[in-house]
């Protein structure tokens, strides 16, 4: 009998500091331009450790991601995404990245 009580006890605990562990957070993009490059970013961000969801919005230019934050932070999240081409955040995607992004993912610029 002792035995199983120290077992739920244990289960329990587990499962608080597991649960407190997960965070969620706005992502806010303002350079996606096409369906192509929702499904990259998502894809960049579901290979990372400790990611547990995410999801972009194209139209709204925004997205949610649900992550395990003893193994990852927001800023590694969203220094994945400047690493591919994006800005997110307030945060400048890398020049190199978006220089070859297909056209159709860059935004069009009037000369």
């Amino acid at each position: 009998m002792k035995f199983n009580n120290i077992l739920v006890l244990f289960s329990f605990i587990f499962l608080i500091s597991c649960s407190s562990d997960k965070k969620t957070a706005e992502l806010t993009f303002g350079t996606m331009q096409c369906l192509m490059c929702s499904i990259k970013v998502e894809e960049a961000v579901a290979e990372l450790n400790g990611i547990k969801n995410i999801e972009v919005d194209l139209k709204a230019q925004s997205g949610k991601v649900i992550y395990k934050a003893s193994i990852i932070n927001l800023s590694d999240i969203e220094n994945a995404i400047t690493s591919i081409g994006y800005d997110v955040n307030g945060k400048k995607a890398d020049k190199n990245a978006y220089d070859e992004l297909e056209l159709c993912c860059r935004i069009p610029t009037t000369n």
